[in-house]
């Protein structure tokens, strides 16, 4: 079986300029290891998802080919979002680092 990795979304509204940003944090499940923090990254809704996936890319740790196999990316990745963040709790990771 191939890495599982939990990839943890958190989005924040901006009221004044009226965008979304969002944050994604991955870590491997098998061992608890923060593999990423993407940092402030504009999108709503499941953005978070392709923010991720394109983070494990650049880090080799998928191919961009199975970007769109469902199948075996429900085996790989377990999500969760939290939505209505503050804006200083999109780091949330890089502060405790």
């Amino acid at each position: 079986m191939k890495n599982k990795y939990l990839i943890e979304g958190f989005e924040w509204f901006d009221k004044i300029n009226g965008n979304s940003y969002h944050s994604v944090n991955i870590t491997r499940i098998k061992d608890n290891k923060l593999i990423v923090s993407s940092g402030l990254t504009y999108g709503y809704g499941n953005q978070y998802e392709q923010t991720a996936y394109d983070e494990l890319i650049k880090l080799e740790l998928v191919k961009e080919e199975d970007r769109h196999n469902h199948e075996l990316n429900r085996k790989r990745f377990i999500y969760r979002k939290t939505e209505n963040c503050l804006k200083r709790d999109l780091n949330i990771y890089e502060v405790l680092k």
